[in-house]
């Protein structure tokens, strides 16, 4: 994340479930701020496989950590999801005002119903490929032709359907709308976080934190 508020909170300050795991970190205190803090974890794990994947020769090599990638990217939208219902039922006022505690202006929002919708037209693309992807050929395993029929075929035949199909260009657009949404979201009012910098005392913060 940015640093948005870089002179209340430090950068290496927010908890992270790899890099930062201090007690005084800052924690999330809900669910909306939990998904932040998923989401930034999942897209760096993409990132990571896609660096591994930029160095690898071998077309099969590239192909299965490509796979891997489909599975972070099916978690990743479950948490987008959950920002996108946060950031669009969050409480909204008028630039002239201040919310009670938390809460968007009306340009943020209107920003925010932009960046969703491109991000729900391109998951709305191949949402359905990612979940058959992870569930037939990459985080489960089914190749049964008892299993229900995808695209009229079933068992090894769709296995090799969902092997050919996997291609950066299947999920490019994907990819390319979630930063402007997640970024756009992180900077909003409207996380809850806490920390416990000593013992006997608890921190309560609102608003973005960078990471």
């Amino acid at each position: 994340m940015e640093s948005s508020l870089s002179s209340q909170v430090s950068e290496d300050s927010v908890f992270h479930p790899v890099w930062q795991r201090d007690p005084t970190a800052w924690f999330p205190g809900d669910e909306k701020t939990s998904a932040l803090i998923a989401g930034e974890h999942i897209w760096d794990d993409i990132l990571g496989l896609s660096k591994v994947r930029d160095r690898c020769k071998d077309e099969y090599d590239r192909k299965l950590l490509l796979k891997y990638i489909c599975i972070e990217l099916r978690s990743l939208i479950e948490v987008m999801d959950k920002l996108q219902a946060a950031v669009m039922s969050a409480e909204v006022y008028d630039v002239d005002t201040k919310p009670l505690w938390r809460g968007i202006t009306n340009e943020e929002r209107e920003v925010a119903r932009e960046l969703w919708k491109n991000y729900s037209t391109a998951k709305k693309q191949v949402e359905s490929d990612l979940i058959n992807i992870r569930n037939r050929i990459a985080a489960h395993r089914d190749f049964s032709y008892k299993s229900k029929t995808i695209e009229g075929v079933t068992g090894w035949n769709l296995a090799m359907l969902l092997w050919d199909r996997l291609d950066v260009s299947l999920f490019k657009d994907l990819m390319s709308s979630i930063p402007p949404a997640f970024n756009h979201a992180k900077d909003l009012n409207i996380y809850e976080w806490n920390r416990t910098p000593e013992d006997g005392t608890i921190e309560i913060l609102g608003g973005p934190v960078s990471k």
